[in-house]
């Protein structure tokens, strides 16, 4: 069986306060909560850290710096919640803010609506 079946790689643009960049194949992880940029490259966007938080990685937790950054995929984009690591990957919050969902058979993104499910009345339609 093909190892890389299943994975999904990105063209993903980073918007800082200080300037811009578009990396290259980066790894969409569905099992990760936020996207990560590595510390470095946030350092060059002039990205600062806001808050430090205890994340639980696969050998057990880490303390990491978080921020928040402008990410695009493929012409769309928000300011997301990320984390300042040592790897670039997109996570399932960007994923959801850009409206994406993962098509792993033909290792693509593919664009989705979002979900609302009102409390209440239903919202009027503008």
């Amino acid at each position: 069986m093909d190892p890389n079946v299943g994975e999904v790689f990105v063209t993903l643009k980073v918007h800082g306060p200080r300037r811009s960049i578009e990396l290259e194949r980066v790894l969409v992880d569905t099992g990760a909560i936020h996207s990560m940029i590595e510390k470095s490259i946030a350092d060059h966007l002039g990205i600062q850290p806001e808050a430090r938080g205890v994340l639980d990685i696969v050998r057990g937790e880490v303390e990491l710096s978080m921020s928040t950054a402008v990410l695009e995929i493929e012409g769309r984009s928000f300011r997301v919640p990320i984390i300042l690591g040592d790897q670039n990957l997109v996570g399932l919050t960007t994923l959801e803010t850009l409206l994406f969902a993962v098509d792993p058979t033909t290792q693509k993104l593919i664009p989705r609506h979002g979900v609302l499910f009102p409390a209440s009345e239903p919202l009027a339609v503008a």
